[in-house]
């Protein structure tokens, strides 16, 4: 027959030990691993987001310099050159030219623009009406 044959005591104890030491020695391994992949990636998008900041105030440099270029554009003295250099007889509006409009698309009433506005559409369509077609005799008249 066979003898059972069982470990030790002792050698089981030192054993287990070694397991456990085994265990914490890989998972501290695996944490120093994992703590550099993580520093690794947080370099990288730390360089990523300085290159966008950079990018970014770069962008807004240009922004308030074509701003106030746009703006030194729109003075009065810049835009009457501007116009006489394209050959644009271009006058500002008087004020009774000017008409202010509500939200909704309609003129404020009582504005002097456009009453003149409505009077010169309601006498253009009573022209309209008035003027007759030539008749044929004179047509025919030219023919002699």
């Amino acid at each position: 027959m066979r003898k059972n044959r069982k470990m030790p005591k002792k050698l089981s104890v030192v054993t287990v030990h070694f397991m456990h030491m085994g265990a914490v020695l890989v998972t501290l391994f695996a944490m120093v691993i994992l703590n550099m992949l993580a520093n690794s990636r947080c370099a990288q998008l730390e360089n990523s987001i300085g290159a966008k900041d950079k990018e970014l105030k770069k962008l807004d440099e240009e922004y308030e310099r074509q701003d106030v270029r746009w703006r030194e554009l729109q003075t009065s003295d810049n835009l009457e050159q501007a116009l006489t250099r394209h050959g644009l007889a271009m006058h500002y509006p008087k004020p009774s030219q000017q008409v202010r409009m509500r939200a909704d698309g309609r003129p404020y009433p009582g504005q002097l623009s456009v009453a003149k506005a409505e009077a010169r559409a309601r006498s253009a369509a009573t022209a309209t009406a008035s003027v007759s077609t030539p008749t044929r005799r004179r047509s025919s008249a030219r023919r002699r």
